[in-house]
């Protein structure tokens, strides 16, 4: 009789000499006494080839998954690094916001970085917070403008304003020949591109 635990993961039947070796091994109360025979050893040898056959072909396809599986990790972790080099090779090379928000202040004396990300609106923060706002903008160009917005504690917007309101070639601008919000010279009342009559 098959225990439990020893099944057959290849899907195909067991032979009928090993079902037929199992249905011997059947004492005689299940089996009936009078049809019965002992299982022999080469009855044995057949469960047990099948079984061992089964567990091979079971280990040659997790070995084959596993190699499949450890070579898209390594592929992968290539392009990763290979992206990564490509893209930006300064990646772990990047000054902090605080270090380079601290060479900014070094030219104003008097105010600290909790002064910048305060809440204060007085005119002697308002250029400096600006100013700070522009160089971690273009030293760090891997923070979007809502992140820098919550660098500062303020609204990407703000930020927008601070790096616009500087020289009108920003590098980051991407193209833009006008800025954000405003309308074109040659743009009419309603907004379109023909002046109202």
């Amino acid at each position: 009789m098959r225990s439990e635990g020893t099944e057959l993961t290849t899907g195909q039947a067991p032979g009928r000499a090993a079902e037929g070796s199992a249905e011997r091994m059947l004492s005689g109360d299940e089996a009936g006494s009078a049809a019965a025979k002992p299982a022999t050893l080469d009855d044995l040898v057949g469960i047990v080839a099948v079984q061992v056959r089964a567990q091979a072909s079971r280990i040659q396809e997790l070995e084959l998954a596993l190699a499949d599986a450890e070579a898209r990790i390594l592929s992968q972790a290539r392009l990763i690094c290979g992206a990564t080099a490509a893209a930006n090779s300064d990646l772990f090379n990047r000054r902090p916001v605080r270090a380079i928000i601290e060479e900014v202040l070094g030219a104003y004396p008097g105010i600290s970085f909790e002064d910048i990300i305060g809440v204060g609106r007085e005119r002697r923060l308002v250029e400096p917070r600006h100013r700070c706002m522009t160089a971690v903008y273009d030293e760090r160009p891997d923070l979007s403008l809502p992140a820098l917005g919550r660098i500062f504690r303020r609204d990407h917007t703000s930020v927008l304003h601070a790096v616009n309101k500087r020289e009108p070639g920003n590098a980051r601008r991407r193209g833009r020949t006008q800025q954000p919000g405003r309308l074109p010279a040659n743009a009419g009342a309603d907004g379109i591109g023909a002046p109202a009559f």
